[in-house]
């Protein structure tokens, strides 16, 4: 039989996936990572590290699956997004550092940036927001404050184009629907934009040449076979950023289809053929893996990371029974916690922008806030607060987005994290008053990867043929209308709360308080 593999480098752990051709696991490999914050707003991975994690991520799904590693025709990528790293002439990292997408550094050049090319033009040409996190004020902010590297660097590489060229890639080559999310790319040419290097003084020859979703770029060769498990001549196909893969992996491939992916960066997706770049301002926009098929996309910064901070530092003893009973500590922290609470969480409102907000608002200097905390609230009120307050800033991405004038269906489907917890399932539908709908494989990036892989490898012509025998919708969940009223006068609050507190330069009086 024939099988595919599926591969997930996000932003805080490499996700593994053997699957067959009806999109069922085989096999799943996990590695989480922490990332590292050398400076206020710096966020970084080792590149070396990262490479190393997702091999074993990658061994230990095929390990796992049992299969002759032979069966397992091809294997493509889901990557974190508008991350990126520094290779020299020999093709050797610089410093051995991906700057992680997350890392708003930049903002200390942004005035500079919209002087030289306005942020409404940038929106225009690439379809992304002109905002500190996007490669591309990053690649900026390199060339000003880390001139040496500028000098000695070769390419600008994506995570996804590190991680081919480590697994065996023929030739250094960018995704060109991965790359349209650096902030450098004419989405009307799907190329380099020389506007944009040309206004910021950045050397074209320094971003390497494109290739598309579902190319075979090259194959596992024996020193990669010894440290993943797979055969030696396994197809390694070029995939795509993950949100674009969860998009296709919840089955968004036409007009007005929507997923919403609460996971470490959430996003609202929206399929939209002919976009108005210039008159969505403010969301991504970028290709799909169909060349010329765009998505609209609201993203939110901070998303389930605040839910991953709770845990860290409400939950150790959760963290510590569900090592010793083999069970996800979300689970018991959804039992314990979660179950206990109200909708509401009692009154206790979680702001979520832990690492600040996205669309609308794009603030760097947001913070997450608990907002009604009284003596008599339990810890189950606030670890509530927190999954209710991640749903509260996708509704505000939601409302934003169809104020904007994006038309689309009724039905969500939810991917990530969320989706496998029914308590948050019901959340979602309740906050966002519309029915949500499950995957039966949540992991839709994964799966998105998968269906790339099966097309390299020749085993489905298209996107259309692998939406179809691959990706299987699971549980609707419908809006309870009492908590639909409850969470409309919350969200009031949440909402209100930012602009009010906004107004008064508060978050950025509370930045100017941090060491």
């Amino acid at each position: 039989m024939n099988y595919v593999l599926g591969i997930d480098v996000g932003t805080t752990g490499s996700k593994a996936m053997v699957l067959d051709l009806k999109g069922n696991i085989i096999g799943k490999g996990y590695r989480e990572y922490k990332l590292n914050e050398p400076k206020p707003n710096w966020v970084e991975v080792g590149a070396k590290f990262l490479l190393d994690i997702t091999f074993e991520a990658v061994k230990e799904a095929v390990e796992n699956s049992k299969l002759d590693p032979k069966e397992i025709k091809a294997a493509s990528f889901s990557v974190n997004r508008s991350s990126f790293c520094l290779m020299d002439k020999d093709m050797n990292v610089i410093d051995d550092k991906m700057y992680i997408w997350l890392d708003s550094r930049a903002e200390s050049i942004m005035k500079e940036m919209n002087e030289k090319i306005s942020p409404e033009r940038r929106n225009e040409i690439t379809g992304m927001p002109g905002y500190n996190i996007f490669a591309a004020a990053k690649y900026y902010w390199v060339k000003k404050n880390e001139p040496q590297n500028y000098a000695k660097t070769k390419y600008f590489s994506t995570v996804e184009s590190y991680i081919l060229w480590g697994f065996g890639s023929d030739k250094f080559t960018v995704e060109l629907s991965d790359g349209t999310v650096t902030g450098l790319m004419d989405v009307k040419t799907l190329d380099w934009s020389k506007e944009m290097a040309e206004k910021l003084d950045l050397d074209l020859s320094k971003f390497p040449p494109l290739c598309k979703s579902g190319e075979v770029v090259g194959t596992i060769k024996a020193e990669i076979a010894a440290k993943t498990g797979l055969a030696v001549g396994t197809k390694i196909v070029a995939g795509s950023g993950d949100q674009q893969l969860a998009a296709m992996g919840a089955g968004v491939v036409k007009d007005g289809a929507v997923s919403l992916t609460i996971g470490t960066f959430g996003l609202l997706a929206i399929g939209l053929a002919k976009p108005d770049f210039a008159a969505l301002k403010g969301l991504m926009i970028p290709s799909t893996p169909i060349p010329g098929v765009f998505e609209v996309e609201g993203p939110q910064v901070s998303g389930a990371t605040c839910y991953r901070w709770i845990r860290d530092i409400l939950c150790e003893c959760e963290i510590e029974e569900g090592k010793e009973k083999d069970i996800d500590p979300y689970i018991l922290m959804s039992e314990k916690y979660i179950q206990k609470s109200v909708p509401g969480s009692n009154g206790v409102v979680f702001y979520s922008a832990l690492f600040g907000s996205g669309y609308p608002t794009w603030d760097t200097d947001a913070t997450g806030l608990f907002l009604g905390l009284r003596n008599t609230h339990t810890k189950a009120d606030i670890v509530r607060s927190v999954m209710e307050g991640i749903t509260l800033e996708a509704r505000h991405i939601l409302e934003s987005v169809l104020k904007a004038g994006v038309v689309m269906e009724d039905i969500i489907t939810v991917t990530g994290g969320a989706s496998k917890s029914k308590e948050w399932c019901q959340i979602l539908a309740d906050i966002m008053g519309r029915k949500i709908r499950t995957l039966n494989v949540p992991d839709a990036s994964v799966l998105g990867a998968a269906g790339l892989a099966a097309i390299g490898a020749g085993l489905y012509e298209n996107i259309d043929e692998v939406v179809s025998e691959m990706i299987h919708f699971g549980d609707i969940y419908e809006p309870i209308a009492k908590n639909v009223d409850t969470y409309n006068k919350t969200f009031e609050v949440y909402r209100g709360a930012y602009y009010a507190l906004k107004e008064k330069d508060i978050f950025k009086k509370l930045a100017a308080l941090r060491p």
